[in-house]
């Protein structure tokens, strides 16, 4: 068994930990994703599409349907995304189509992971997201079985990120992140108080899922 626990700056990072696992993982790999609403885990599901070269704009949370199989090129595993969101503990899994040969020839990823926690293996990754404020979250990384010796790096060792201001790349340890500087960071915020961002929908339920 092994774990870390580390801060996600942004969208970026945590589609940045998404891949980082894509890289590890292979088939018969299961991921348990656990967090509130807009923790991040549909996110970091688009990570692991984009690091298995699937489109990650194809992802969207599947609370009504309950499961995605997206297929990646080549010769790669399958990728399940599964949403437990409306099984209340009691429910038995098999009603979302849950079966005992889902893994295999696929890499399964579930989110609200903890509400079927009975049928979940237990060699499999698991990452707890925590709010902490608008744009950070806590990911407390548990690995067990054969992930032990897979588990991805830490965050803080992930590959820099471009600045939202001037694209220049940014690692998570510098002062300013996810920004390169306190300027950009200001020229950001003046094109919120500028109105140059505008949000040209009303916000849904979905959009607050995937956010991070």
């Amino acid at each position: 068994m092994k774990r870390w626990r580390a801060e996600l700056h942004g969208v970026e990072q945590t589609q940045a930990l998404g891949r980082a696992i894509a890289r590890c993982a292979r088939s018969g790999d299961m991921i348990a994703l656990i967090g509130e609403l807009g923790a991040g885990k549909t996110q970091l599901v688009k990570g692991m599409a984009k690091g298995m070269g699937i489109d990650p704009a194809a992802v969207s949370s599947p609370t009504f349907v309950f499961m995605h199989e997206y297929e990646p090129p080549g010769d790669q595993p399958v990728l399940v995304h599964v949403d437990a969101y409306r099984l209340d503990g009691q429910q038995d899994p098999t009603s979302i189509g849950w079966h005992s040969e889902l893994t295999e020839n696929a890499i399964v990823v579930v989110e609200w992971a903890d509400r079927i926690a009975a049928v979940l293996e237990d060699d499999c990754l698991q990452l707890r997201l925590t709010h902490v404020d608008d744009t950070t979250r806590l990911v407390d990384c548990l690995a067990t079985g054969d992930w032990a010796s897979r588990l991805p790096a830490p965050p803080n060792s992930l590959e820099p990120i471009a600045c939202p201001s001037c694209r220049k790349l940014v690692h998570s340890h510098d002062r300013d992140y996810p920004f390169c500087s306190s300027r950009c960071r200001m020229v950001d915020l003046n094109k919120w108080l500028n109105e140059d961002y505008r949000i040209t929908r009303p916000i849904e339920q979905a959009d607050l899922e995937e956010g991070v």
